[in-house]
């Protein structure tokens, strides 16, 4: 377990902000240029314009969206539109969702975590990153020289008393309540030196994964690396039980550009081989015999002009024979399947960034393949948190985007300066 510890947290000022929703943000990652429009809307002052400044066709070396952003960050601090608070605090967070048709109350906390050296294992990821997020978060922080979204790190706790701990600061009046895209956020100050010190012996010692955020967490090692300021050896990060009960995963459905000239038929041909295959008459369809049948690695297609098809492994030493080099854990996750066997062993689709792209919503899915911008679209049932701690334990790495943990932490509830 990485130490952590309480900071001053910069906020929007109630004084001055009147409406919170208009001034926060999803994290950068999951806004498309249509939403950061929106956001810019909402107020002069939205986290998007430090978050994910817009490109101008005009940027170069000494103004660009990463200048913009620190003179909009400097400038709402002088004119106490975010303000700092007095005293080192943990922020307890709750967020509120619907789930199906159960309420979800996901309760955890805010606090600085300490960059462990890389490979010592205090904290433990599970996904695979790539060059040129890394690259965009590290020229951004260099500007800022400030956490502006918390990495959202799971920690280990049968017991539950970090949760019981947290449940009772939530019983007082929250200093932040808010909607925001169906969630409602909630967040409290603890500040008393009993509580702070009480949850800092309960967290000792705890096992921590990355659950969301490793591009971040990586571009903060790699920041620290190079800065002298001190407040560079922490980051901000968002602590939740990993307790299923309080976690919903979300897939996030693969879109293909280029087949590499593959028609439907060949495709089909291909995957045949190793796979049930069963066309299907709706997108619902679909999804429902996935979900019935995803101890078998179902997993569901969508071709414009032929429709939705189901497809089942047939036997998953089928899957060994191409994957030589990992553990049987790794090997069963059906994000391994479909990138290494499917798409690479199969199909020979490149599995680059700017060929596959990738959506939660399966309805979205289907309209990005209709409007034409996609080949082809797969779909998945949701990875579990049990395989996301036995692939970390393991030292090992899921292919990108094998989770999405639901709801994501909203950008603006608090900001770690450094």
């Amino acid at each position: 377990m990485p130490k952590i510890a309480p900071f001053r947290g910069i906020v929007y000022n109630a004084g001055r902000i009147k409406k919170l929703e208009s001034v926060i943000a999803p994290p950068y990652d999951i806004i498309s240029e249509k939403m950061q429009d929106e956001l810019c809307r909402l107020s002069p002052y939205n986290i998007v314009r430090l978050e994910l400044n817009k490109i101008e066709p005009s940027d170069d070396v000494n103004e660009n969206r990463y200048t913009r952003a620190k003179k909009f960050f400097e400038s709402w601090l002088e004119k106490g539109i975010l303000v700092r608070d007095k005293k080192p605090t943990f922020y307890v967070y709750s967020q509120r969702y619907k789930d199906g048709a159960k309420h979800v109350d996901r309760i955890g906390f805010l606090a600085l975590m300490e960059i462990d050296a890389k490979g010592s294992g205090k904290v433990l990821p599970h996904e695979n990153t790539l060059l040129a997020p890394k690259i965009d978060r590290l020229n951004l922080i260099r500007q800022v020289r400030a956490n502006l979204s918390p990495i959202f790190v799971l920690y280990d706790d049968s017991s539950h008393r970090v949760l019981s701990l947290l449940k009772k600061i939530t019983a007082k009046k929250p200093f932040i309540d808010v909607m925001f895209e169906g969630v409602r956020n909630r967040a409290w100050r603890m500040d008393d030196e009993r509580d702070i010190k009480k949850l800092e012996r309960l967290m000792n010692g705890k096992r921590t994964f990355i659950a969301d955020g490793h591009h971040r967490f990586e571009v903060s090692r790699m920041y620290s690396a190079e800065s002298q300021d001190t407040g560079s050896k922490y980051v901000m990060a968002y602590f939740v039980e990993a307790n299923e009960r309080m976690l919903t995963v979300l897939p996030a459905h693969r879109l293909i550009v280029d087949v590499g000239g593959l028609k439907v038929e060949e495709i089909l041909e291909r995957l045949g081989k190793f796979f049930r295959v069963a066309k299907k008459p709706t997108l619902q369809a679909m999804i429902k015999d996935m979900e019935r049948l995803k101890s078998h690695h179902a997993f569901g297609m969508y071709a414009p002009a032929n429709g939705f098809y189901l497809l089942v492994l047939k036997d998953a030493r089928a899957v060994d024979e191409v994957i030589k080099d990992k553990p049987r854990q790794w090997k069963r996750l059906d994000v391994s399947i479909l990138h290494l066997f499917i798409f690479q062993h199969l199909l020979g689709i490149r599995d680059d960034d700017d060929n596959v792209e990738f959506v939660k919503s399966p309805k979205e899915t289907v309209s990005l393949v209709d409007s034409g911008k996609f080949a082809l679209a797969f779909f998945l049932n949701p990875t579990e948190v049990s395989q996301v701690k036995s692939i970390a334990r393991l030292g090992e790495k899921m292919p990108r985007k094998a989770t999405y943990f639901y709801p994501k932490p909203v950008s603006g509830i608090v900001i770690n300066k450094h």
